[in-house]
């Protein structure tokens, strides 16, 4: 996995396999509540968004039987099952939101990483993709 900023340098990554999982955790940034999109990894340039978990039904959350299945969990949260297929998740960082993608026992705090408003892309890429596409 890398997380690309905007410009050239400055990547981090992350070695992953097919089947892994890691998410975005971020504050809602009207709710004030917890939010965190889960991805799978299914090879390069290839994820799937398996499920949303958020804190409370309000401003900007899915609401539509078509954004997928809708479930309670037994700590009051929700849960979202989404199963969308992804090449790249491209995300503008803000210090409201304080994201962080996590993998396993790591979590990678994008704004101590990139700062306020940088532009990032996550991406499941062989390590000599990432290579080719940024050093040649």
């Amino acid at each position: 996995m890398a997380i690309i900023p905007e410009g050239a340098s400055g990547a981090v990554t992350f070695a992953t396999a097919a089947g892994d999982e890691w998410y975005i955790s971020l504050t809602h940034s009207v709710e004030k509540t917890a939010w965190n999109d889960y991805f799978r990894v299914n090879g390069a340039n290839k994820m799937t968004m398996t499920h949303t978990r958020f804190s409370s039904l309000g401003w900007g959350y899915p609401y539509s039987a078509a954004d997928g299945k809708l479930t309670q969990t037994a700590d009051g949260k929700f849960d979202m099952e989404m199963n969308r297929p992804y090449k790249e998740v491209a995300l503008r960082i803000s210090e409201q939101a304080m994201p962080h993608i996590v993998h396993g026992g790591d979590s990678y705090d994008l704004i101590a990483l990139y700062g306020q408003g940088t532009a990032v892309t996550v991406k499941a890429m062989y390590r000599y993709q990432y290579w080719l596409e940024r050093y040649f």
